[in-house]
């Protein structure tokens, strides 16, 4: 009941500030701006707007395609896109171009190609244009280009562009994860990116939030009014208390977060066809209930975990220069775990795989990295669990430990040593 009090007091007491409210809402808002509104502005501006080129072509041969090819593009308004000139340069090219100079910074063209008579051999031609920083203009012109010269090869080759296209298309692996159910499709990288994902989420909540909860710790320590409340309440009490208050307040504002982000997931998917017209929909792998339960439990218990480790070291400084020096206890696991995770992904039912992914700084990413290979048997899992749960609540008790007597201590940065004889004192 007393720890209940004290997660409620903690919780309430931060979500209902200024700071948190704006750093919810506007937040995701500002990186939603960021994210998609330039390439919004980019594709209502880039393909909408018509565009006149002039085309050089001392070739001589590629003219009457070239033509064709642009004028059957057409932009979002179902109009024709380019406005094509072909030219000759009767006279001495240098002229052309300072002619055609003048016509682009009066606005009367976009830009001009010159395409050499090497470009069957150099595989290069010229655009010139006022504004070369609209790369999906850019892109659009060098595609077109680059598909009839490719094309005019084939033919004079001989060869069928159609059927050498055909035969030069890519061959890709489809995977299939055998299971006690039989074989279901999943591609190859699919438990590496998920315990990645799962890495990376837990590596910024808890550079987000670790420094929350020391940061709480130590005012705690400073202010005298907590003397008064840690005689009413024991100390593991109070650091269970406060742990899960203020975890509870970042998983709040990340839950709000992702929240957030699902929402605009289609428009932002409409949004990268720009870049890859002919995406329809992005595959989403399936998530079985299973793994869906084992990340919500083991992201929670190493959230936790790691933030009472943020909780000890609170309790044993007294200012945030000195809590600096002790963040690679929180971070330096996670960042081993990634790296053990090429191990687990290759070897995931090894011997060394199993036993690693019971050590509680390692299990929440190495653990769900098995179950991903499904190389955990069920008691495995359940197990982790339990050490999980057992090894949080330890934590708490070593923090409070740590707590009764560092709330004591001024001016003098503890060594390990000390540290040890604080746990022992009874």
């Amino acid at each position: 009941m007393k720890v209940m009090t004290i997660v409620k007091r903690e919780y309430l007491t931060r979500v209902k500030t200024k700071g948190f409210l704006i750093g919810t809402f506007l937040l995701p808002v500002m990186l939603i701006a960021m994210m998609l509104m330039p390439a919004f502005f980019m594709s209502r501006a880039g393909k909408s707007a018509q565009q006149k080129i002039a085309i050089i072509d001392q070739t001589g041969r590629l003219a009457e395609k070239l033509a064709q090819s642009f004028g059957d593009i057409k932009n979002d308004k179902g109009e024709q896109r380019f406005q094509v000139e072909m030219l000759t340069t009767d006279d001495d090219l240098e002229s052309t171009k300072h002619r055609l100079n003048g016509r682009v910074n009066g606005g009367e063209l976009n830009a001009y190609l010159i395409i050499s008579s090497t470009i069957f051999s150099d595989n290069t031609f010229e655009m010139h244009a006022k504004n070369v920083g609209n790369f999906e203009f850019v892109q659009q012109v060098e595609r077109t280009v680059s598909s009839i010269v490719r094309n005019l090869r084939l033919e004079e080759s001989g060869l069928d562009s159609e059927l050498v296209h055909r035969l030069n298309r890519w061959v890709s692996v489809t995977t299939f994860k055998i299971g006690e159910e039989g074989s279901t499709a999943q591609r190859a990288e699919t438990s590496f990116l998920y315990s990645m994902g799962m890495g990376m989420i837990l590596y910024m909540m808890l550079l987000l939030y670790g420094q929350f909860v020391v940061r709480a710790i130590i005012e705690d320590k400073n202010s005298r009014v907590i003397e008064v409340i840690i005689s009413s309440v024991k100390p593991s009490q109070f650091m269970a208390g406060k742990v899960l208050g203020i975890g509870a307040t970042g998983l709040t504002q990340f839950l709000i977060w992702i929240a957030t982000f699902l929402l605009i997931g289609a428009y932002g998917l409409t949004m990268a066809q720009m870049f890859a017209p002919d995406m329809t929909r992005l595959p989403l792998p399936e998530i079985s209930p299973m793994v869906l339960a084992t990340f919500c439990i083991y992201f929670l218990t190493g959230y936790f975990f790691y933030a009472t480790i943020g909780a000890m070291i609170g309790s044993m400084v007294n200012t945030d220069s000195e809590a600096q020096s002790y963040q690679w206890i929180m971070i330096f696991p996670i960042i081993i775990s990634f790296f053990l995770m090429f191990l687990i992904n290759n070897q995931p039912d090894s011997l060394l795989a199993t036993i690693l992914s019971f050590i509680p700084f390692f299990t929440p990413i190495l653990m769900f990295a098995r179950v991903l290979n499904d190389a955990a048997p069920l008691w495995q899992i359940g197990l982790s669990i339990v050490i999980m749960g057992l090894s949080l609540w330890g934590m708490i008790w070593f923090a409070g430990r740590i707590f009764r007597v560092g709330i004591l201590m001024y001016g003098k940065k503890p060594t390990l040593p000390e540290v040890v004889r604080w746990i022992k004192y009874t």
